[in-house]
């Protein structure tokens, strides 16, 4: 029976008129190695992917790189063929990296003779140009780690290509190139007939370092295209910074020029990448097309074109010439200060003067890598951030977390070509601060958790939500969560202190809040190990809160004593700890001040009075607590002077009650003489001084 894969390939071949391979070898002239192909000069102009095929054709390319074989090789052989374009053979080599031994010669042998089943099946095909044995076999293993048997394995497989096929030429692909690498694939590999190096940042350096290491046989520049992400410089946070469009098409066509056709004696060609769209660090960092269905063409083909057929397309993509947030470029690392008013705006031309139309988009920082032609890959941008746009420039509010993000900018005409630009951004909100002078935000938030994970800054690595949980059987899983509170502007009489925090998410249990008077801790240096001590007052438990569902809400902790005191002490920053007091197989989990639109709160009800501070003529300190009250007070003085009196007046004038004394402390239990309302506190000390207070009944 013949397959319907079979009849595909019998038809290419009636078309093409080609029955047999096609013989490619490597000569030595006077000025150095060439490649033949058929008894004619190769000069390879190649791309690395399989994707648009047609187009790699009709722009004057001529060849087609793999990195392995697969259900579709034999398609794509069949289209190159009648596309009158050649394809290096990728044979996929085990890698250290992921486990595969060089010392197991069961192993070793079992992917060589894998490897001749594969070199007898595609051998003969007309499209077949050469073999690429492995690709970046050595990556990620230090020099001192990798097993040199790879290099072996690696001639093994050469020789056997050269047993089975002597019509095309052999070579391995390696991620880079340096003296000692050379060195050793000239001692262990002399059966290769070609190296290929994929460089990017060091493709100048290609050729001297081959020359230093003593290698006398042709290259081949395998992978090429602009600085990877670990070749160019960063945000201050860290964030790696993308060339727009343009400015890879400068830095392709300069690299073309000077890398590749400038040692002309032994490099006999490369494979641009990538001739498709690739998710990697970014959407668009190294492939020259658009993941779209129509594959929108970037400035760098129009580069690629001009090089492999002397002319530039008759319709060329747009031309960037800046992009900047806020007024800031991508190198000036911009950092977002206001939920809103930010602004970004793309300065481009068109060489043809086509209209154009502008896109902006965002997405927060993923590092997902990942390669997806057909269907094209799904890229997920963040929604309604734009306030307004005017074509080119946009008005937009900032992401809901504080994160890294990255604008993405994509500028077509109509005629199937993009430009291409992004800026790294972070969120660095400014601390929130209130109009409403009843309501105060926490000046730092974070949580700590016990156990192994007790030196782990959350409040770094995890600033958008608070967690707490109690667990006593597994300490590992206890979390705590600390909101510090500056509470100096309340200057006013204090009813009712509320402390509010958005979330919950663990139905059936009971968060209580605690407070302390710490001031020494810090949102990025809190800890288990460092997580703040009582200091001038005990730790003491204030409230406890039902969590109802598992849908976030805003939950209420009654803190207005511990608040009053230290108000009346004047303290002037308040800590608050969430801690469950029920077992929980989930963290409940509370919004974050860094988080918008519902950060922590503590919200007052203030009355008309001026806060009572207690400060005394001779300087020192009269606490009152609580006050407002509702049944009695405490009253004592920082230099514990005894009082000889307490009377409580009307606002007008008129005395109440009184009190005689001898002590330096006095409780008064009063809530049933007086009733709501505002007073006047007069204390007469053993000293002969007089001070008045305000006092408020609820």
């Amino acid at each position: 029976m013949i397959k319907l894969g079979s009849i595909f390939f019998l038809a290419s071949i009636l078309i093409t008129g080609h029955a047999q391979p096609i013989p490619v070898t490597i000569e030595s002239t006077a000025n150095g190695f060439v490649l033949m192909r058929n008894g004619s000069l190769y000069f390879i102009k190649g791309a690395g992917g399989d994707a648009f095929p047609e187009r790699l054709k009709e722009y004057g390319g001529n060849s087609i790189r793999t990195w392995g074989t697969d259900a579709n090789t034999i398609a794509l052989l069949d289209k190159a063929q009648q596309l009158g374009l050649t394809v290096t053979m990728g044979l996929w080599v085990g890698h250290q990296e992921h486990g595969f031994d060089y010392n197991n010669t069961s192993a070793v042998q079992a992917q060589l003779e894998g490897f001749r089943a594969l070199v007898k099946k595609y051998k003969d095909h007309p499209a077949v140009l050469a073999w690429g044995i492995g690709n970046e076999v050595e990556l990620s293993i230090s020099a001192s780690s990798l097993n040199k048997k790879v290099w072996d394995a690696i001639n093994e497989i050469a020789a056997m290509i050269h047993q089975e096929d002597g019509n095309h030429p052999t070579l391995t692909v390696t991620a880079g190139i340096d003296v000692n690498k050379a060195k050793d694939i000239i001692q262990r590999a002399p059966q290769l007939d070609m190296i290929g190096v994929n460089s990017y940042g060091g493709i100048g350096d290609v050729a001297n370092t081959l020359s230093a290491a003593g290698w006398q046989k042709p290259y081949l520049i395998t992978e090429w295209g602009p600085n990877g992400p670990w070749e160019v410089n960063k945000t201050t946070w860290g964030a790696a910074l993308e060339q727009n469009s343009t400015d890879k098409a400068s830095l392709y066509k300069s690299r073309y020029e000077n890398a590749i056709l400038g040692n002309p004696s032994k490099c006999m060609g490369s494979y641009v990448f990538l001739w498709a769209n690739k998710m990697e660090e970014t959407p668009t960092w190294f492939g020259l097309f658009m993941p779209t269905v129509a594959g929108e063409e970037t400035e760098v083909v129009d580069v690629m074109n001009y090089e492999w057929s002397g002319a530039w397309p008759a319709n060329r993509a747009p031309k960037i010439n800046s992009a900047v947030i806020n007024s800031k470029t991508a190198n000036q690392s911009p950092v977002l200060i206001n939920d809103t008013g930010n602004s970004a705006t793309i300065s481009v031309t068109d060489p043809e003067g086509d209209p154009l139309t502008y896109e902006f988009l965002f997405r927060p920082e993923s590092g997902t890598a990942g390669t997806s032609n057909s269907p094209p890959a799904t890229i997920s941008y963040l929604p309604g951030l734009i306030d307004q746009q005017n074509a080119s420039s946009i008005t937009f509010h900032t992401p809901p977390n504080l994160q890294n993000y990255r604008l993405y900018i994509f500028v077509r005409d109509n005629h199937n070509n993009v430009a291409t630009a992004n800026i790294p951004f972070r969120v660095g909100l400014e601390p929130l601060v209130s109009a409403d002078p009843s309501i105060i935000y926490p000046i730092m938030d974070a949580y700590a958790r016990a156990g192994s994970y007790a030196d782990e800054k959350y409040g770094v690595s995890d600033n958008q939500r608070l967690l707490t949980k109690s667990d006593p059987a597994n300490e590992s899983n206890v979390r705590e969560t600390y909101l510090g509170f500056a509470i100096g502007s309340i200057n006013k009489g204090i009813d009712k202190v509320l402390l509010r925090v958005f979330g919950g998410n663990a139905q059936d249990t009971k968060t209580s809040v605690l407070g302390t008077r710490n001031d020494t801790w810090t949102e990025n240096q809190i800890t288990w190990t460092t997580k703040p001590l009582p200091s001038v007052q005990e730790l003491v438990s204030l409230d406890t809160a039902a969590i109802k569902s598992n849908v976030s809400a805003y939950y209420e902790w009654n803190v207005t004593n511990f608040v009053n005191q230290a108000r009346f002490d004047k303290v002037n920053f308040v800590t608050f700890v969430l801690k469950n007091i029920s077992l929980s197989d989930n963290p409940t989990e509370w919004q974050s001040r860094e988080t918008r639109p519902n950060p922590p709160a503590l919200v007052f009800t203030l009355n008309g009075g001026d806060i009572v501070l207690g400060v005394e003529e001779d300087g020192t300190h009269t606490s009152i607590y609580p006050n407002p009250f509702s049944q009695s007070i405490s009253i004592s003085n920082s230099a514990k002077k005894s009082i000889k009196q307490i009377t409580v007046l009307s606002m007008k004038g008129d005395t109440l009650l009184t009190r005689d004394s001898d002590t330096n402390t006095i409780e008064l239990a009063i809530g049933n003489e007086l009733a709501k309302g505002f007073y006047l506190l007069r204390i007469q000390w053993n000293d002969g001084q007089i001070s008045y207070h305000k006092l408020a009944k609820e």
